[in-house]
């Protein structure tokens, strides 16, 4: 028998037995992406739509590959998703983006469960996949106890191209950037309507898995171009959490009442 590769600590190993939970195995997804040629500069700071939809694309193809290792594995989920993303410029300014999706593979054993627990239902998907998460195996056992489930890892882009002709202007001025401070905001709004978009696209309203909500929410900007590199500075937004749904009414795993918190710093003198 072939031990099951992890990167859970531990203690995130001990938490999970607890309730039954097995690694399965370390599932990891891949995509390298071509996002098209540098655009046309003779327009002003905007949106670089190709490589907004060609990192949209590339990473959701590799969480789906992940996934689907996951389910080669016969496992329930997901835990612990770390998404890298890597930008290269190849020959001909042609922007390349590599995605990589990394994270733990669990399973429920019910010989491995407390007593109390063995009868509770699969936390696979109404499609019969597994679910998917960003968070760390701790927080997907509280978040259970506190009548919720995992249902995917959201996410939205947005990449923005910054002219840096529109500098000429503040040469020798202490003044805002406003252009870019407005490509900033836009390039947030647009990352979280786009991952809304997304998600109740895959799982809409009235579905089984239609989330109520997204947990572990982040909002990460990455920068590059620009200076000494190749091409024009270029900012990327990602917003990246992981939506829930409620648990069965009658599955065992729900707390009496929500969990309560627990010292970690000690304020005593």
């Amino acid at each position: 028998m072939t031990p099951a590769l992890s990167e859970l600590s531990v203690t995130e190993f001990v938490t999970l037995a607890r309730i039954g939970f097995v690694p399965r195995g370390l599932v990891i997804g891949s995509c390298v992406y071509s996002a098209g040629t540098q655009y046309d500069w003779s327009v002003a700071t905007r949106e670089v739509s190709s490589l907004s939809e060609a990192l949209r694309k590339a990473r959701r193809l590799a969480i789906d590959r992940m996934r689907q290792q996951a389910a080669g594995l016969r496992a329930d989920g997901i835990v612990d998703v770390r998404l890298e993303v890597e930008h290269h410029l190849w020959r001909g300014a042609r922007q390349v983006a590599k995605c990589l999706a990394v994270g733990t593979a669990i399973g429920f054993e019910p010989s491995y469960a407390p007593e109390a627990l063995r009868r509770a239902p699969s936390l696979k998907l109404a499609s019969g996949q597994p679910f998917d998460s960003d968070l760390t195996a701790s927080d997907f056992v509280t978040l259970l106890s506190s009548g919720y489930r995992p249902v995917t890892v959201a996410m939205g882009n947005c990449v923005y191209g910054l002219d840096p002709r529109e500098l000429r202007d503040y040469r020798g001025k202490d003044a805002e950037l406003t252009s870019y401070t407005q490509a900033f905001f836009d390039a947030r709004e647009l990352a979280m309507e786009r991952l809304q978009h997304d998600l109740f696209k895959a799982f809409p309203r009235g579905t089984r898995d239609c989330p109520t909500g997204i947990v572990g929410m982040t909002v990460a900007e990455d920068t590059y171009g620009g200076g000494g590199a190749s091409g024009p500075p270029i900012v990327e937004f990602t917003a990246l959490g992981t939506a829930i749904a409620p648990l069965g009414a009658d599955d065992p795993r729900r707390g009496a009442g929500p969990p309560k918190p627990q010292l970690v710093v000690s304020l005593d003198r």
